[in-house]
């Protein structure tokens, strides 16, 4: 069999990355089928990132995409599309309403927290005065360049 030079350097890598990460046989079978096809450990045929921008590695992405297979084997149908429409940043009216119902549930369940340590009078009064506190606007510098300049309006 010919040795690609492509592929020596992701084996090596692989070596060294299995020695210093905790991995199942499966997480590993599928690491190893990632790197017989080529890729590195630190790539994903994904593109995911993380929140710098930074290339996630391959058993990140993988362990992130079995989560989310887990999770739709035990969903319904309309659950599932649901679910996917979250992880998409879609939100219908039906999404909205089932966070806003939870978010009453939460607010709820805060009040009664504060009235049982008799704290709520006081929650109240900080709300009030943070309500009525001025809305500090961040400074901009004069010669920093505003979005909208230079633009025109119609």
């Amino acid at each position: 069999m010919k040795t690609d030079k492509k592929q020596i350097f992701p084996e090596k890598e692989l070596i060294e990355y299995e020695k210093v990460t905790t991995m199942t046989a499966e997480e590993q079978a599928a690491l190893r089928f990632w790197i017989a096809e080529g890729n590195s450990v630190h790539e994903n045929a994904s593109m995911g990132v993380d929140e710098t921008g930074e290339t996630l590695d391959f058993l990140e992405v993988y362990r992130m995409e079995e989560e989310i297979r887990q999770d739709l084997e035990k969903l319904s149908p309309t659950e599932k599309d649901k679910y996917i429409a979250r992880l998409k940043g879609e939100y219908t009216v039906e999404i909205l309403l089932e966070d806003i119902q939870a978010l009453h549930f939460k607010l709820n369940a805060y009040e009664r927290i504060l009235k049982k340590h008799h704290l709520l009078d006081e929650a109240e009064k900080l709300m009030d005065d943070w309500k009525n506190q001025a809305v500090v606007l961040p400074e901009i510098d004069d010669n920093e360049e505003l979005p909208f300049q230079g633009r025109r309006l119609s």
